[in-house]
Protein backbone atom coordinates (compact mmCIF):
# COMPACT_ATOMS: atom_id res chain seq x y z
CA UNK A 1 0.00 0.00 0.00
CA UNK A 2 2.87 2.51 0.77
CA UNK A 3 3.80 3.02 -3.06
CA UNK A 4 0.28 4.42 -3.41
CA UNK A 5 1.88 7.35 -2.29
CA UNK A 6 4.65 7.34 -4.31
CA UNK A 7 4.60 10.45 -6.99
CA UNK A 8 5.93 9.78 -10.39
CA UNK A 9 8.21 12.16 -12.18
CA UNK A 10 5.84 14.10 -14.86
CA UNK A 11 9.18 15.52 -16.71
CA UNK A 12 11.25 12.15 -16.93
CA UNK A 13 10.90 10.39 -19.77
CA UNK A 14 9.62 6.58 -20.35
CA UNK A 15 12.34 4.47 -21.83
CA UNK A 16 9.44 1.81 -22.56
CA UNK A 17 7.17 3.92 -24.96
CA UNK A 18 8.51 4.13 -28.38
CA UNK A 19 9.91 7.37 -29.75
CA UNK A 20 7.62 6.98 -32.75
CA UNK A 21 5.42 9.96 -33.03
CA UNK A 22 1.69 8.66 -32.77
CA UNK A 23 -1.25 10.85 -34.75
CA UNK A 24 -2.86 12.86 -31.93
CA UNK A 25 -6.39 12.01 -31.20
CA UNK A 26 -9.57 14.03 -30.27
CA UNK A 27 -9.43 13.71 -26.28
CA UNK A 28 -12.26 14.80 -24.48
CA UNK A 29 -12.38 18.25 -22.16
CA UNK A 30 -11.98 17.23 -18.42
CA UNK A 31 -14.84 17.57 -15.88
CA UNK A 32 -12.61 20.32 -14.42
CA UNK A 33 -11.98 22.10 -17.52
CA UNK A 34 -15.72 21.92 -18.86
CA UNK A 35 -16.90 23.47 -14.88
CA UNK A 36 -14.55 26.16 -15.67
CA UNK A 37 -15.41 27.79 -18.87
CA UNK A 38 -18.80 27.68 -17.60
CA UNK A 39 -17.81 29.94 -15.00
CA UNK A 40 -15.51 32.15 -17.18
CA UNK A 41 -18.41 32.25 -19.30
CA UNK A 42 -21.17 33.56 -16.86
CA UNK A 43 -18.04 36.21 -15.93
CA UNK A 44 -18.06 37.55 -19.74
CA UNK A 45 -22.41 37.40 -19.60
CA UNK A 46 -21.82 39.62 -16.53
CA UNK A 47 -19.70 42.24 -17.90
CA UNK A 48 -21.94 42.82 -21.25
CA UNK A 49 -25.10 42.59 -18.52
CA UNK A 50 -23.48 45.36 -16.57
CA UNK A 51 -21.95 47.41 -19.88
CA UNK A 52 -25.78 46.95 -20.78
CA UNK A 53 -27.32 48.63 -17.64
CA UNK A 54 -29.54 45.51 -17.07
CA UNK A 55 -31.14 45.50 -13.62
CA UNK A 56 -33.22 42.87 -11.89
CA UNK A 57 -36.01 43.96 -8.83
CA UNK A 58 -35.93 41.78 -5.73
CA UNK A 59 -38.91 40.84 -3.54
CA UNK A 60 -39.08 44.14 -2.13
CA UNK A 61 -39.29 45.99 -5.37
CA UNK A 62 -35.91 47.72 -4.90
CA UNK A 63 -33.44 47.71 -8.39
CA UNK A 64 -30.10 46.63 -8.29
CA UNK A 65 -27.29 46.59 -11.12
CA UNK A 66 -25.93 43.47 -12.48
CA UNK A 67 -22.67 42.90 -10.62
CA UNK A 68 -20.06 42.06 -12.68
CA UNK A 69 -17.62 39.47 -11.52
CA UNK A 70 -13.79 39.44 -12.46
CA UNK A 71 -11.03 37.52 -13.99
CA UNK A 72 -9.59 36.75 -10.68
CA UNK A 73 -12.78 35.54 -9.44
CA UNK A 74 -12.65 32.82 -11.94
CA UNK A 75 -10.30 31.15 -9.18
CA UNK A 76 -12.32 32.28 -6.54
CA UNK A 77 -15.88 30.75 -7.78
CA UNK A 78 -14.30 26.53 -7.08
CA UNK A 79 -12.88 27.72 -3.13
CA UNK A 80 -16.71 29.06 -2.22
CA UNK A 81 -17.58 25.87 -4.09
CA UNK A 82 -15.76 23.92 -1.95
CA UNK A 83 -16.89 25.77 1.14
CA UNK A 84 -20.21 25.82 0.13
CA UNK A 85 -20.29 21.46 -0.67
CA UNK A 86 -18.17 20.93 2.62
CA UNK A 87 -19.99 18.88 4.36
CA UNK A 88 -20.73 16.44 1.67
CA UNK A 89 -16.87 16.51 0.50
CA UNK A 90 -15.91 15.61 4.16
CA UNK A 91 -18.66 12.50 3.32
CA UNK A 92 -17.21 11.51 0.48
CA UNK A 93 -13.58 11.55 1.84
CA UNK A 94 -14.76 9.40 5.09
CA UNK A 95 -16.96 7.02 2.60
CA UNK A 96 -14.20 6.43 0.79
CA UNK A 97 -12.61 4.76 3.51
CA UNK A 98 -14.86 3.42 4.79
CA UNK A 99 -15.34 1.77 1.34
CA UNK A 100 -11.69 0.39 0.18
CA UNK A 101 -11.54 -1.17 4.22
CA UNK A 102 -15.02 -3.10 2.94
CA UNK A 103 -13.51 -3.83 -0.43
CA UNK A 104 -10.17 -5.18 0.54
CA UNK A 105 -11.64 -7.95 3.25
CA UNK A 106 -13.37 -9.23 0.18
CA UNK A 107 -16.89 -8.97 2.03
CA UNK A 108 -18.83 -7.34 -1.02
CA UNK A 109 -17.31 -9.90 -3.02
CA UNK A 110 -17.94 -13.18 -1.05
CA UNK A 111 -21.81 -11.92 -0.70
CA UNK A 112 -22.39 -11.41 -4.56
CA UNK A 113 -20.91 -14.87 -4.99
CA UNK A 114 -23.53 -15.76 -2.52
CA UNK A 115 -26.37 -14.03 -4.12
CA UNK A 116 -25.28 -14.79 -7.67
CA UNK A 117 -25.28 -18.62 -6.84
CA UNK A 118 -28.96 -18.37 -5.33
CA UNK A 119 -30.83 -16.62 -8.30
CA UNK A 120 -28.71 -18.82 -10.51
CA UNK A 121 -29.14 -16.90 -13.77
CA UNK A 122 -31.92 -15.30 -12.53
CA UNK A 123 -30.25 -12.19 -11.61
CA UNK A 124 -32.05 -9.70 -13.93
CA UNK A 125 -34.77 -10.01 -11.75
CA UNK A 126 -33.61 -8.37 -9.29
CA UNK A 127 -33.44 -5.31 -11.08
CA UNK A 128 -37.05 -4.58 -10.21
CA UNK A 129 -37.43 -4.40 -6.64
CA UNK A 130 -33.92 -2.79 -6.17
CA UNK A 131 -35.45 -0.12 -8.44
CA UNK A 132 -38.85 0.18 -7.06
CA UNK A 133 -37.02 0.63 -3.71
CA UNK A 134 -34.87 3.00 -4.40
CA UNK A 135 -37.82 5.46 -6.59
CA UNK A 136 -40.02 5.00 -3.15
CA UNK A 137 -37.61 6.50 -1.11
CA UNK A 138 -36.44 9.01 -4.04
CA UNK A 139 -40.48 9.89 -4.10
CA UNK A 140 -41.09 10.34 -0.08
CA UNK A 141 -37.94 11.81 0.76
CA UNK A 142 -36.16 13.22 -2.44
CA UNK A 143 -33.19 10.79 -1.77
CA UNK A 144 -29.75 12.26 -3.48
CA UNK A 145 -26.69 12.38 -1.57
CA UNK A 146 -28.42 9.32 0.58
CA UNK A 147 -27.92 6.80 -2.74
CA UNK A 148 -24.28 7.61 -3.16
CA UNK A 149 -23.19 4.54 -0.99
CA UNK A 150 -25.16 2.63 -2.46
CA UNK A 151 -23.40 2.02 -5.50
CA UNK A 152 -20.63 0.41 -4.29
CA UNK A 153 -23.10 -2.49 -3.17
CA UNK A 154 -24.82 -2.66 -6.35
CA UNK A 155 -22.42 -2.50 -9.06
CA UNK A 156 -20.79 -4.82 -7.77
CA UNK A 157 -23.36 -7.50 -7.28
CA UNK A 158 -24.70 -6.91 -10.55
CA UNK A 159 -20.79 -7.44 -12.13
CA UNK A 160 -20.33 -10.37 -9.86
CA UNK A 161 -24.34 -11.62 -12.43
CA UNK A 162 -22.30 -11.25 -15.29
CA UNK A 163 -23.53 -7.85 -16.05
CA UNK A 164 -21.35 -4.04 -16.69
CA UNK A 165 -21.12 -1.70 -13.71
CA UNK A 166 -23.09 0.65 -15.78
CA UNK A 167 -26.33 -2.18 -14.81
CA UNK A 168 -25.72 -1.19 -11.47
CA UNK A 169 -25.13 2.27 -12.05
CA UNK A 170 -28.42 2.99 -13.38
CA UNK A 171 -30.43 0.94 -11.00
CA UNK A 172 -29.44 3.52 -8.58
CA UNK A 173 -29.45 6.43 -10.03
CA UNK A 174 -32.61 6.13 -12.47
CA UNK A 175 -34.42 4.09 -9.39
CA UNK A 176 -33.61 7.12 -6.89
CA UNK A 177 -34.08 9.89 -9.68
CA UNK A 178 -37.35 8.93 -11.08
CA UNK A 179 -38.47 8.96 -7.39
CA UNK A 180 -37.60 12.29 -7.43
CA UNK A 181 -38.79 13.71 -10.35
CA UNK A 182 -42.18 12.00 -9.72
CA UNK A 183 -42.18 13.05 -5.66
CA UNK A 184 -44.69 13.00 -3.60
CA UNK A 185 -44.78 13.94 -0.30
CA UNK A 186 -41.10 14.81 -0.80
CA UNK A 187 -40.63 17.72 1.86
CA UNK A 188 -37.55 19.03 0.13
CA UNK A 189 -39.37 19.44 -2.79
CA UNK A 190 -43.36 19.39 -2.54
CA UNK A 191 -43.37 20.46 0.57
CA UNK A 192 -41.28 23.39 -0.36
CA UNK A 193 -43.23 24.48 -3.14
CA UNK A 194 -46.83 23.94 -1.46
CA UNK A 195 -45.41 26.15 1.60
CA UNK A 196 -43.96 29.23 -1.01
CA UNK A 197 -47.12 29.55 -2.64
CA UNK A 198 -49.36 29.55 0.35
CA UNK A 199 -47.05 32.13 1.97
CA UNK A 200 -47.13 34.28 -1.59
CA UNK A 201 -48.88 37.47 -2.02
CA UNK A 202 -51.19 36.04 -4.50
CA UNK A 203 -53.45 34.32 -2.12
CA UNK A 204 -53.63 31.12 -3.37
CA UNK A 205 -54.21 28.06 -1.19
CA UNK A 206 -52.84 24.54 -1.82
CA UNK A 207 -51.78 21.53 -0.12
CA UNK A 208 -49.32 18.10 -0.76
CA UNK A 209 -52.78 16.55 -0.82
CA UNK A 210 -53.75 18.79 -4.18
CA UNK A 211 -52.26 16.35 -7.33
CA UNK A 212 -50.80 13.36 -5.07
CA UNK A 213 -53.01 11.03 -6.76
CA UNK A 214 -51.51 12.39 -10.73
CA UNK A 215 -48.35 12.52 -8.50
CA UNK A 216 -48.85 9.12 -7.93
CA UNK A 217 -49.63 7.77 -11.15
CA UNK A 218 -46.67 9.46 -12.92
CA UNK A 219 -44.82 7.85 -10.43
CA UNK A 220 -45.94 4.45 -11.24
CA UNK A 221 -45.69 5.25 -15.32
CA UNK A 222 -42.16 6.53 -15.30
CA UNK A 223 -40.57 4.07 -12.80
CA UNK A 224 -41.68 1.23 -14.78
CA UNK A 225 -40.70 2.86 -17.69
CA UNK A 226 -37.25 3.44 -16.05
CA UNK A 227 -37.06 -0.39 -14.91
CA UNK A 228 -37.59 -1.73 -18.43
CA UNK A 229 -34.97 0.22 -20.07
CA UNK A 230 -32.80 -0.74 -17.33
CA UNK A 231 -33.77 -4.80 -17.47
CA UNK A 232 -33.35 -4.39 -21.39
CA UNK A 233 -29.88 -2.69 -21.33
CA UNK A 234 -28.79 -5.43 -19.23
CA UNK A 235 -29.97 -8.65 -20.66
CA UNK A 236 -28.45 -6.59 -24.59
CA UNK A 237 -24.62 -6.47 -22.39
CA UNK A 238 -25.18 -10.04 -20.87
CA UNK A 239 -25.66 -11.55 -24.16
CA UNK A 240 -23.01 -9.49 -26.11
CA UNK A 241 -20.54 -7.87 -23.51
CA UNK A 242 -19.10 -6.12 -26.07
CA UNK A 243 -21.97 -3.78 -26.75
CA UNK A 244 -21.64 -2.59 -23.68
CA UNK A 245 -19.88 1.10 -23.25
CA UNK A 246 -17.41 0.08 -20.81
CA UNK A 247 -16.24 -3.26 -22.54
CA UNK A 248 -12.56 -1.94 -22.69
CA UNK A 249 -12.65 -1.23 -19.29
CA UNK A 250 -14.53 -4.54 -18.19
CA UNK A 251 -11.32 -6.29 -16.77
CA UNK A 252 -10.28 -3.35 -14.85
CA UNK A 253 -13.62 -2.80 -13.23
CA UNK A 254 -13.50 -6.24 -11.91
CA UNK A 255 -10.44 -5.88 -9.94
CA UNK A 256 -11.61 -2.66 -8.48
CA UNK A 257 -14.91 -3.83 -7.96
CA UNK A 258 -14.32 -7.84 -7.36
CA UNK A 259 -10.69 -7.57 -6.96
CA UNK A 260 -10.16 -10.19 -9.27
CA UNK A 261 -11.01 -13.45 -7.48
CA UNK A 262 -11.73 -16.29 -9.66
CA UNK A 263 -11.45 -18.42 -6.44
CA UNK A 264 -14.53 -18.71 -4.21
CA UNK A 265 -14.57 -16.27 -1.25
CA UNK A 266 -14.97 -18.11 2.13
CA UNK A 267 -17.19 -15.61 4.47
CA UNK A 268 -15.53 -16.87 7.26
CA UNK A 269 -16.58 -14.82 10.67
CA UNK A 270 -14.46 -12.14 9.55
CA UNK A 271 -16.07 -11.11 6.65
CA UNK A 272 -19.89 -11.76 8.03
CA UNK A 273 -19.08 -9.25 10.86
CA UNK A 274 -17.82 -6.79 8.38
CA UNK A 275 -21.10 -7.64 5.93
CA UNK A 276 -23.56 -6.99 9.05
CA UNK A 277 -21.67 -3.58 10.07
CA UNK A 278 -21.34 -2.48 6.30
CA UNK A 279 -25.71 -3.14 6.04
CA UNK A 280 -26.26 -1.39 9.48
CA UNK A 281 -24.11 1.59 8.60
CA UNK A 282 -25.96 2.33 5.58
CA UNK A 283 -29.38 1.37 7.13
CA UNK A 284 -28.38 4.04 10.12
CA UNK A 285 -27.69 6.59 7.26
CA UNK A 286 -30.47 6.86 5.42
CA UNK A 287 -32.92 6.83 9.07
CA UNK A 288 -30.99 9.52 9.95
CA UNK A 289 -31.02 11.35 6.46
CA UNK A 290 -34.85 11.09 6.41
CA UNK A 291 -36.05 14.61 7.86
CA UNK A 292 -39.10 12.47 9.58
CA UNK A 293 -40.01 15.55 11.73
CA UNK A 294 -40.28 17.34 8.41
CA UNK A 295 -42.81 14.63 7.27
CA UNK A 296 -44.58 14.85 10.55
CA UNK A 297 -45.16 18.50 9.59
CA UNK A 298 -42.94 20.05 12.37
CA UNK A 299 -41.16 22.78 11.60
CA UNK A 300 -38.51 22.57 14.58
CA UNK A 301 -37.89 26.36 15.22
CA UNK A 302 -35.69 26.31 18.08
CA UNK A 303 -36.98 28.95 19.57
CA UNK A 304 -40.87 27.54 19.51
CA UNK A 305 -40.87 24.43 21.74
CA UNK A 306 -44.23 23.67 19.95
CA UNK A 307 -43.08 23.56 16.85
CA UNK A 308 -40.64 20.82 17.65
CA UNK A 309 -41.13 16.98 16.30
CA UNK A 310 -40.70 14.09 18.15
CA UNK A 311 -37.12 13.23 16.89
CA UNK A 312 -35.86 16.70 17.64
CA UNK A 313 -37.09 16.52 21.28
CA UNK A 314 -35.33 13.04 21.63
CA UNK A 315 -32.03 14.28 20.21
CA UNK A 316 -31.93 16.86 23.02
CA UNK A 317 -32.95 14.61 25.10
CA UNK A 318 -29.72 12.49 24.53
CA UNK A 319 -27.47 15.87 24.42
CA UNK A 320 -28.76 16.73 27.82
CA UNK A 321 -29.48 13.41 29.71
CA UNK A 322 -26.91 11.78 27.95
CA UNK A 323 -23.99 14.04 27.08
CA UNK A 324 -21.59 11.09 27.69
CA UNK A 325 -22.57 9.92 24.47
CA UNK A 326 -23.36 12.81 22.66
CA UNK A 327 -23.71 16.39 23.41
CA UNK A 328 -23.69 18.06 19.70
CA UNK A 329 -25.15 15.40 17.26
CA UNK A 330 -28.80 16.03 16.18
CA UNK A 331 -31.65 13.78 16.38
CA UNK A 332 -32.33 11.57 13.63
CA UNK A 333 -32.97 13.85 10.26
CA UNK A 334 -32.27 16.93 11.71
CA UNK A 335 -28.28 16.64 11.41
CA UNK A 336 -26.53 16.79 8.44
CA UNK A 337 -23.24 15.03 6.95
CA UNK A 338 -20.66 15.92 9.05
CA UNK A 339 -23.02 13.35 11.91
CA UNK A 340 -22.86 10.99 8.68
CA UNK A 341 -19.30 11.19 7.98
CA UNK A 342 -18.43 10.77 11.86
CA UNK A 343 -20.80 7.59 11.48
CA UNK A 344 -18.45 6.24 8.78
CA UNK A 345 -15.52 7.14 10.47
CA UNK A 346 -16.48 5.10 13.51
CA UNK A 347 -17.51 2.20 11.17
CA UNK A 348 -14.23 2.47 9.64
CA UNK A 349 -12.37 1.98 12.80
CA UNK A 350 -14.53 -0.94 14.39
CA UNK A 351 -13.84 -2.58 10.75
CA UNK A 352 -9.90 -1.70 10.61
CA UNK A 353 -10.48 -3.66 14.16
CA UNK A 354 -12.87 -6.64 12.94
CA UNK A 355 -10.26 -7.64 10.59
CA UNK A 356 -7.27 -6.77 12.24
CA UNK A 357 -5.50 -4.40 10.37
CA UNK A 358 -3.26 -2.15 12.99
CA UNK A 359 -3.00 0.93 12.70
CA UNK A 360 -0.55 1.13 9.81
CA UNK A 361 -2.78 -1.42 7.72
CA UNK A 362 -6.29 0.60 8.98
CA UNK A 363 -4.48 3.88 7.98
CA UNK A 364 -2.98 2.86 4.55
CA UNK A 365 -6.19 0.89 3.47
CA UNK A 366 -8.00 4.35 4.57
CA UNK A 367 -6.42 7.02 2.94
CA UNK A 368 -6.31 4.68 -0.35
CA UNK A 369 -9.84 5.21 -0.56
CA UNK A 370 -10.15 8.35 0.18
CA UNK A 371 -7.53 9.53 -2.06
CA UNK A 372 -9.69 7.89 -4.77
CA UNK A 373 -12.31 9.45 -4.46
CA UNK A 374 -10.43 13.08 -4.22
CA UNK A 375 -11.09 14.06 -7.62
CA UNK A 376 -14.14 13.65 -7.48
CA UNK A 377 -14.66 16.33 -4.17
CA UNK A 378 -12.49 18.57 -6.77
CA UNK A 379 -15.28 17.96 -9.48
CA UNK A 380 -17.53 19.13 -7.02
CA UNK A 381 -16.14 22.15 -5.55
CA UNK A 382 -16.19 23.59 -8.94
CA UNK A 383 -19.35 22.83 -9.94
CA UNK A 384 -20.33 24.85 -6.63
CA UNK A 385 -18.52 27.57 -8.06
CA UNK A 386 -21.02 27.69 -10.79
CA UNK A 387 -23.91 28.64 -8.08
CA UNK A 388 -22.14 30.98 -6.04
CA UNK A 389 -20.95 33.00 -9.68
CA UNK A 390 -25.00 33.02 -10.79
CA UNK A 391 -26.06 34.11 -7.38
CA UNK A 392 -23.31 37.13 -6.49
CA UNK A 393 -23.24 38.39 -9.89
CA UNK A 394 -27.06 38.43 -9.86
CA UNK A 395 -28.30 36.77 -13.08
CA UNK A 396 -29.76 33.70 -11.04
CA UNK A 397 -32.35 36.38 -10.04
CA UNK A 398 -32.71 38.24 -13.87
CA UNK A 399 -33.25 34.42 -15.03
CA UNK A 400 -35.84 33.81 -12.79
CA UNK A 401 -37.59 36.92 -12.77
CA UNK A 402 -37.83 36.92 -16.61
CA UNK A 403 -39.57 33.89 -16.27
CA UNK A 404 -42.90 35.08 -15.09
CA UNK A 405 -43.24 37.81 -17.72
CA UNK A 406 -42.45 35.46 -20.78
CA UNK A 407 -45.57 33.50 -19.39
CA UNK A 408 -48.11 36.38 -18.72
CA UNK A 409 -49.80 36.17 -22.08
CA UNK A 410 -50.57 32.14 -22.01
CA UNK A 411 -54.55 31.75 -21.68
CA UNK A 412 -54.62 28.09 -21.76
CA UNK A 413 -53.58 26.15 -18.38
CA UNK A 414 -52.22 23.24 -19.72
CA UNK A 415 -49.94 25.18 -22.48
CA UNK A 416 -48.85 27.20 -19.34
CA UNK A 417 -47.99 23.84 -17.63
CA UNK A 418 -45.94 22.55 -20.49
CA UNK A 419 -43.88 25.90 -20.98
CA UNK A 420 -43.65 26.25 -17.00
CA UNK A 421 -42.02 22.20 -17.12
CA UNK A 422 -39.99 23.16 -20.45
CA UNK A 423 -38.74 26.49 -18.65
CA UNK A 424 -38.24 24.89 -15.64
CA UNK A 425 -35.14 22.70 -17.18
CA UNK A 426 -32.65 25.29 -17.93
CA UNK A 427 -33.50 26.95 -14.90
CA UNK A 428 -32.69 24.10 -12.81
CA UNK A 429 -29.16 24.15 -14.16
CA UNK A 430 -29.02 27.66 -12.46
CA UNK A 431 -30.29 26.32 -9.51
CA UNK A 432 -30.08 22.31 -8.91
CA UNK A 433 -31.08 22.66 -5.30
CA UNK A 434 -34.53 21.65 -5.37
CA UNK A 435 -35.75 23.35 -2.17
CA UNK A 436 -33.80 26.72 -3.14
CA UNK A 437 -35.23 26.35 -6.88
CA UNK A 438 -38.76 26.59 -5.20
CA UNK A 439 -37.97 29.12 -2.59
CA UNK A 440 -36.37 31.60 -5.99
CA UNK A 441 -38.90 30.70 -8.17
CA UNK A 442 -42.57 30.15 -6.74
CA UNK A 443 -42.57 33.86 -5.45
CA UNK A 444 -42.41 35.20 -8.84
CA UNK A 445 -45.41 33.05 -10.25
CA UNK A 446 -47.88 34.33 -8.23
CA UNK A 447 -49.99 36.57 -10.93
CA UNK A 448 -49.34 33.49 -13.51
CA UNK A 449 -50.54 30.75 -11.30
CA UNK A 450 -53.75 33.39 -10.05
CA UNK A 451 -55.49 32.93 -13.62
CA UNK A 452 -56.20 29.25 -12.74
CA UNK A 453 -55.57 28.44 -9.43
CA UNK A 454 -57.07 25.00 -9.32
CA UNK A 455 -54.99 23.65 -12.03
CA UNK A 456 -51.98 25.72 -12.23
CA UNK A 457 -51.08 25.69 -8.32
CA UNK A 458 -50.34 22.15 -8.27
CA UNK A 459 -50.25 21.20 -11.41
CA UNK A 460 -46.91 23.90 -11.41
CA UNK A 461 -45.52 21.87 -8.43
CA UNK A 462 -45.51 18.67 -10.76
CA UNK A 463 -44.12 20.18 -13.77
CA UNK A 464 -41.33 22.24 -11.18
CA UNK A 465 -40.63 18.65 -9.66
CA UNK A 466 -39.89 16.77 -12.99
CA UNK A 467 -38.27 19.43 -14.68
CA UNK A 468 -35.59 19.85 -11.65
CA UNK A 469 -35.62 16.02 -10.95
CA UNK A 470 -35.16 15.48 -15.00
CA UNK A 471 -32.48 18.13 -14.90
CA UNK A 472 -30.82 16.41 -12.27
CA UNK A 473 -29.91 13.16 -13.86
CA UNK A 474 -27.11 14.08 -15.88
CA UNK A 475 -26.58 17.61 -15.16
CA UNK A 476 -22.61 17.80 -14.77
CA UNK A 477 -23.00 20.58 -13.15
CA UNK A 478 -24.82 18.60 -10.01
CA UNK A 479 -22.03 17.45 -7.19
CA UNK A 480 -23.83 14.37 -6.81
CA UNK A 481 -24.40 13.08 -10.43
CA UNK A 482 -20.40 13.61 -10.63
CA UNK A 483 -19.94 12.07 -7.25
CA UNK A 484 -21.52 8.93 -8.56
CA UNK A 485 -20.07 9.03 -12.10
CA UNK A 486 -16.64 8.77 -9.65
CA UNK A 487 -17.51 6.31 -7.30
CA UNK A 488 -18.73 4.38 -10.12
CA UNK A 489 -15.27 4.90 -12.44
CA UNK A 490 -17.36 6.08 -15.42
CA UNK A 491 -16.17 8.77 -18.12
CA UNK A 492 -19.09 11.27 -18.72
CA UNK A 493 -19.20 10.97 -22.65
CA UNK A 494 -19.94 6.94 -21.84
CA UNK A 495 -22.41 8.24 -19.14
CA UNK A 496 -24.35 10.17 -21.26
CA UNK A 497 -23.69 7.72 -24.68
CA UNK A 498 -25.81 5.46 -22.21
CA UNK A 499 -28.55 7.51 -20.83
CA UNK A 500 -29.86 9.32 -23.58
CA UNK A 501 -32.29 6.87 -24.98
CA UNK A 502 -33.91 6.66 -21.11
CA UNK A 503 -33.66 10.63 -21.26
CA UNK A 504 -35.64 11.40 -24.19
CA UNK A 505 -38.31 8.85 -22.84
CA UNK A 506 -38.73 10.24 -19.52
CA UNK A 507 -38.60 14.07 -21.26
CA UNK A 508 -41.63 13.16 -23.09
CA UNK A 509 -43.90 11.54 -20.80
CA UNK A 510 -43.38 14.47 -18.53
CA UNK A 511 -45.25 16.09 -20.95
CA UNK A 512 -47.81 13.69 -21.67
CA UNK A 513 -48.60 12.95 -17.35
CA UNK A 514 -48.54 17.11 -17.24
CA UNK A 515 -50.78 17.38 -19.88
CA UNK A 516 -53.56 14.94 -18.84
CA UNK A 517 -52.68 16.27 -15.52
CA UNK A 518 -53.40 19.60 -16.40
CA UNK A 519 -56.94 18.88 -18.67
CA UNK A 520 -58.05 16.45 -15.53
CA UNK A 521 -57.46 19.30 -13.09
CA UNK A 522 -59.06 19.40 -9.66
CA UNK A 523 -58.01 17.86 -6.55
CA UNK A 524 -56.56 14.78 -8.80
CA UNK A 525 -54.24 16.36 -10.63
Amino acid sequence: MKNDFKLKNPFKKNKDVPSTKEKKQFKMLSAFTILLLIIAFIIFISWILKWSGVSVIDDKNKSHDIVALGIFDLFIAPINGFVSGAEIIVFLVALGGFLNIVICSKALEGFSQNITSALKGKEIWAIIPLMVFFSIVGSAEGMAEESLGFYMICIPLMMAAGFDKLTGFMIVLLGAGVGVMNSTVNPFAIGVAVDTINNSRAGIETSVGDGLVWRLTSWFVMTTASIIFVMWYSWRVKMNPQKSVVFKTMEEDKKFFLNEAAEKIDMNWKRKLTLVFFGLTFILMIFYMVGWDSILGYENNSEIESTWGPFYKFGLWINTHIPYLSSQAEGFGNGGFIVVSAIFLLSSIVLGLVNGLGEDGFLDQFMAGAKDLFGVCLVIAVAGGIGWALEKSLIQQLVVSGLASSIGGINSSVGILIILFILFIPLSLFIPSTSGFARAVFPLLGGVLAKDSEVLASGSITAFSMANGFINLFTPTSGIIMAAIGIAKIDYTKFFKVMWPILVILFVLSIVMISIGGAIGGNIA
